[in-house]
């Protein structure tokens, strides 16, 4: 059974990425890395995206996640997420699929591959 297109679930992750601030910003996904090499920002990532996905098991949510996560880091700049970020910052209660694919097209496109 395929799963829903999981748009709206990561929309409400990339939300809550937006509380999950550190004593610093950092300037690169590796930045603040922990001891498994995984950066500050892309431990936020997961986990935010993981608490929007809650409905899936833990280790097809954690799949789809890193997924994303390696697809974005992959096709757009640590600078390109941080606008992103401060887009849905600035722009929380405005959000809209339509307008994350015109302005970000990276990220909608990170969530359709890995959503297959």
């Amino acid at each position: 059974m395929k799963r829903p297109t999981s748009l709206p679930a990561v929309l409400l992750a990339a939300l809550l990425l937006v509380g999950c601030g550190s004593s610093g910003t950092p300037n690169d996904w590796a930045e603040q890395a922990d001891a498994t090499g995984r950066g500050l920002p892309e431990r936020n990532f997961v986990d935010a995206c993981m608490a929007a996905n809650d409905d899936l098991s833990e280790a097809k949510s954690r799949s789809l996640c890193e997924c994303i996560l390696g697809e974005v880091q992959s096709s757009a700049t640590y600078e390109d997420y941080r606008r992103l970020e401060d887009h849905f910052r600035n722009n929380a209660d405005q959000v809209t699929e339509s307008g994350l694919a015109d302005l970000f097209p990276w990220f909608t496109d990170a969530v359709a591959t890995c959503d297959t």
